[in-house]
């Protein structure tokens, strides 16, 4: 995990399972708790497997960040992964760009002009 001012970045490998979605919620609530996140990235482009934990986890994060005005966002996901998240409905509350620096740049403009893009 990193930080680029409010905005937590996450890089996933290979799986989101049970295990990996926990400790991704343990390091997020840290940080979370400290008033140091309002937007969260979600680099998936190493993800090779997820299950429902990983759904679950991702929800509950836009639920947090939602509470300080904030988003999430989806970057680099790969075609399996992104199938199984439509079919979850995932999209319906959290964004998906190609890259993190798309969603970076979002965010940006969206505090340069105290409202969000809507693309």
């Amino acid at each position: 995990m990193e930080q680029d001012g409010m905005t937590l970045i996450i890089r996933v490998d290979r799986e989101i399972d049970h295990f990996v979605a926990d400790r991704i919620r343990q390091e997020f609530e840290k940080k979370f708790m400290r008033g140091s996140v309002k937007n969260v990235i979600f680099d998936m482009s190493g993800v090779e497997f997820m299950d429902s934990s990983g759904i679950g986890m991702i929800i509950g994060r836009y639920t947090k960040v939602k509470c300080v005005g904030g988003r999430v966002f989806l970057c680099a996901v790969p075609e399996k992964i992104d199938m199984l998240l439509k079919m979850a409905g995932v999209y319906t509350v959290v964004d998906r760009y190609d890259t993190v620096k798309q969603a970076l740049d979002i965010i940006k403009n969206k505090h340069d002009h105290n409202e969000w893009e809507v693309y």
